[in-house]
């Protein structure tokens, strides 16, 4: 009877201690706690960030992937939403397959302060303050200028936002995220019978810009600055053959160099500058 006893309960045991051995996997750990972002705040986030068919769009925290599938829905972008929770993941894929575009968009289970999302166009945020902050210094650095980012409820601290709305009482803040602009610029100009270098020194904090002209005179500062993306605007007060002009510089910040138009009334004529470094070579004049 002993043995018998024995040989039922043996088989009972093992799988108990089997039970024991299985490693724990805890729950994943969460910075927020996940809310879902009504129906119209996800329209107008789209509209904000201007998502289009050719958007590769992230959303960090993406919970159960409304804004992905909405955006592939009625824009066509393709999307990619980042979550811990593996529960919100399996949703995620569920609606999306339901809303018949699972082809456009994935969703993957990741830190979203190490999930690479170097190649989006649009960013979609629904975090808390300390963690855009904590996310700010990854959007500048490593997205291109003119990435969009669009945040529910939630600023960037000291970046300013570029538009701000109210929709059902929640606030809705978006960003272009800028090009490196800051620094000391050189060309040459038309001045008086001849030409003369042109020299901008410019300062920026994130998409605004200050700073100055000189061109064979006293340096005049600059009015009207604008940096969006890739684009920068800006105007002098110059004189020209003795005249007094206002010049209005627009082009784009691409690396090293800016190239656009100058137009100080006679019509737009070709600009392009060149950042200045120790020991580079002498600046390119215009063409």
């Amino acid at each position: 009877m002993t043995l018998a006893r024995s040989s039922v309960l043996l088989p009972a045991a093992i799988i108990l201690l089997a039970a024991s051995c299985t490693p724990y996997k805890p729950e994943p750990e969460r910075d927020v706690i996940y809310v879902p972002t009504p129906p119209a705040v996800v329209e107008r986030m789209l509209q904000m960030a201007d998502v289009r068919a050719d958007d590769i769009l992230y959303d960090l925290g993406s919970g159960d992937g409304r804004i992905v599938i909405r955006a592939a829905q009625e824009r066509g972008a393709r999307g990619t939403g980042v979550e811990i929770d593996p529960q919100l993941i399996a949703e995620s894929k569920r609606n999306a397959a339901a809303a018949g575009v699972a082809d456009k968009v994935r969703f993957i289970e990741a830190d979203l302060f190490t999930v690479d999302f170097h190649d989006a166009t649009v960013v979609a945020l629904y975090l808390g303050r300390s963690l855009n902050i904590r996310l700010r210094d990854r959007i500048l650095k490593e997205l291109a200028p003119g990435t969009r980012i669009v945040s529910h409820a939630f600023d960037m601290g000291d970046w300013q936002p570029d538009e701000k709305a109210v929709v059902e009482d929640r606030e809705v803040f978006s960003w272009i995220v800028p090009a490196d602009a800051a620094g000391k610029w050189r060309w040459t100009e038309p001045a008086g019978r001849g030409r003369a270098p042109a020299e901008l020194e410019l300062r920026q904090t994130y998409q605004r810009i200050a700073g100055a002209l000189r061109l064979d005179a006293e340096p005049q500062p600059i009015r009207e600055g604008t940096l969006s993306g890739e684009r920068i605007t800006f105007s002098v007060a110059r004189t020209v053959d003795g005249e007094p002009h206002v010049a209005r510089y627009d082009g784009r910040v691409v690396g090293d160099t800016i190239r656009g138009t100058v137009d100080t009334g006679a019509g737009p004529r070709p600009w392009l500058a060149e950042r200045m470094r120790q020991n580079a070579a002498a600046p390119r004049t215009e063409r």
